[in-house]
């Protein structure tokens, strides 16, 4: 049976006599439209539409075929035009050759490690953009990584699609092992008061309320081991280990001039392509003039399932600006200066630092706007450092008592 479907112009005194005679021999017909007193159209199977021959010359209709669908029309036009089979035969080729290479390269839960560092290591590895994917062996990288680099504990390599992603943690592993080995104490990082203290491990030498200062010993890793009178018989070493916040004042100072240049941007945007592979680039785009910035954006070719194109295609929008000084008033120098303090304050607080207290104040003269205080904080403080070893009391003797 041959699949697909053609649409015919039927023309003739006896057009009716005809869809009679094909439905009678069980024909399917579809979408039978009449489009003049003589004349209707249709849709029939192809299979069907090569065993109406006899009815055509029976009543005599003319037989005009409008529309081809199916796969056998489509090799009939491949073959008429060898170029296409041969273009699609091709991209297949190079879509199976790219999908055996390695275009993209992810390192994720680095912290003490920055990722040029890792990327220069794995270039030098044999990781470069486009290298076979059989010349990677991903627990070899994995191994060597974990030996060059010593606070990486745990390395975990794989491909995904036509990229090689690395999974990476840092720092547990060599902590616990530093914690089993020595016994250490906490010591103060800040002068400051205490605000709440918490200890799991150790000895507290202060509590909350205290005043402390830099380089004081907070807990000790020395814990006494006693008996039933409550003597002590042994002096035991552990790592401290507690929560300790401690309240203090850090200075803040701010100004920037009340003159300032706004960039006035022109409606006017020019828009140009540019293809990147690897550090090879395209561009289409004229250099950057005076009064000129350019923004930028990249995205793959093209993305099928898990295969990422190695091709990046890029839009480079240019506008122009002006730049015209003007001068702040008064009450948009004070807002400005109030957005600068809470993003000062929002870094404090991304690294743990709690805000008590805001004594800063504002102060506007000719030419700057200056803010100048105090920034009340509580900050967790706690600097591991060795224990000094004591020496171990003597054993009580039943002479002794």
């Amino acid at each position: 049976m041959v699949p697909g479907f053609v649409r015919v112009s039927v023309k003739g005194q006896q057009c009716q006599r005809f869809v009679n005679l094909c439905r009678g021999r069980e024909m399917d017909l579809k979408r039978i439209i009449r489009t003049g007193e003589t004349e209707l159209q249709l849709t029939m199977k192809v299979a069907d539409f090569l065993q109406i021959s006899p009815l055509r010359r029976k009543t005599g209709v003319h037989i005009h075929i409008l529309k081809k669908k199916g796969p056998l029309f489509f090799l009939l036009f491949c073959k008429r035009r060898k170029m296409i089979p041969a273009g699609f035969l091709a991209v297949c080729c190079l879509l199976f050759f790219l999908s055996g290479r390695v275009w993209n390269v992810e390192i994720r839960g680095n912290i003490l490690n920055p990722t040029p560092q890792l990327m220069s290591f794995l270039k030098e590895q044999g990781v470069c953009f486009g290298v076979s994917r059989k010349k990677i062996s991903c627990s070899a990288l994995a191994a060597s990584m974990r030996r060059e680099f010593p606070e990486i504990t745990w390395v975990s390599a794989g491909f995904s699609g036509t990229g090689l992603r690395f999974d990476i943690r840092e720092g547990t592993a060599g902590e616990k092992a530093e914690s089993e080995e020595k016994s250490c104490s906490l010591f103060s990082t800040l002068d400051g008061v205490i605000d709440s203290m918490v200890t799991r491990q150790g000895t507290p030498l202060v509590r909350a309320g205290d005043e402390i200062k830099k380089g004081q010993e907070l807990v000790s890793g020395i814990v006494d081991i006693t008996d039933d009178s409550q003597e002590v018989i042994r002096y035991a070493y552990v790592q401290a280990d507690a929560d300790i916040y401690i309240r203090h004042t850090i200075a803040y100072y701010d100004t920037f001039p009340l003159d300032i240049e706004k960039k006035v941007w022109s409606d006017k945007k020019k828009t140009r392509l540019f293809f990147q592979l690897g550090n090879w680039f395209l561009d289409f785009s004229s250099p950057l003039k005076q009064n000129e910035e350019r923004l930028v954006s990249r995205e793959p070719l093209f993305s099928i399932g898990i295969f990422r194109s190695p091709v990046t295609l890029g839009i480079a929008a240019t506008r122009k600006y002006e730049v015209q000084k003007e001068q702040l008033t008064e009450d948009a120098a004070k807002k400005q200066a109030i957005q600068r303090l809470y993003a000062y304050e929002e870094k404090l607080i991304e690294k743990g630092v709690q805000i008590s207290e805001n004594n800063v104040k504002i102060e506007i003269n000719h030419q700057d706007c200056v803010s100048r205080g105090t920034l009340t904080v509580i900050e967790r403080t706690g600097r591991e450092a060795p224990t000094e070893k004591k020496t171990q009391p003597k054993e009580r003797t039943p002479e002794d008592g």
